[in-house]
């Protein structure tokens, strides 16, 4: 049985479509920005010396490290779509207790209740993926 009621669940599942739909958008407009484009606007027609080509690099970098983070925000969000009406969802994945819905609608992929999510976060912050 879910941990919410019935509006509850509905507006989690209107969150979770919206946050798709909005990041699907985002990554198609991601995947069609040709790094071409970038090194154009940044050096113009003309050659550029190595500090516009490290700028244009820089930014192709940035670009495709935000796109990897549109990519697994989608990859979470879908996954928390197929966990939608099984009886685990909702429940903090350490401590087991109900995650209030208004997190639920924040973030339909969150996993862990405030609490647990913090000391997640404590214990495992130098072990994030990527950088710039």
């Amino acid at each position: 049985m879910s941990h919410y009621r019935a509006q509850d669940m509905k507006a989690i599942r209107e969150a979770l479509a919206a946050q798709l739909a909005s990041l699907t958008e985002h990554i198609r407009s991601g995947l069609s920005e040709s790094e071409q484009l970038q090194f154009t606007a940044v050096l113009g027609r003309g050659a550029g010396d190595s500090s516009d080509e490290a700028l244009a690099i820089s930014l192709g970098d940035l670009s495709a490290a935000r796109l990897d983070l549109d990519i697994r925000q989608w990859q979470a969000l879908k996954e928390a779509e197929q966990r939608l009406d099984s009886v685990e969802f909702g429940a903090c994945a350490d401590c087991g207790n109900p995650i209030p819905a208004a997190r639920m609608v924040a973030n339909p992929a969150a996993q862990r209740c405030i609490d647990c999510q913090t000391a997640f976060e404590r214990t495992h912050g130098g072990q994030a993926r990527g950088s710039l």
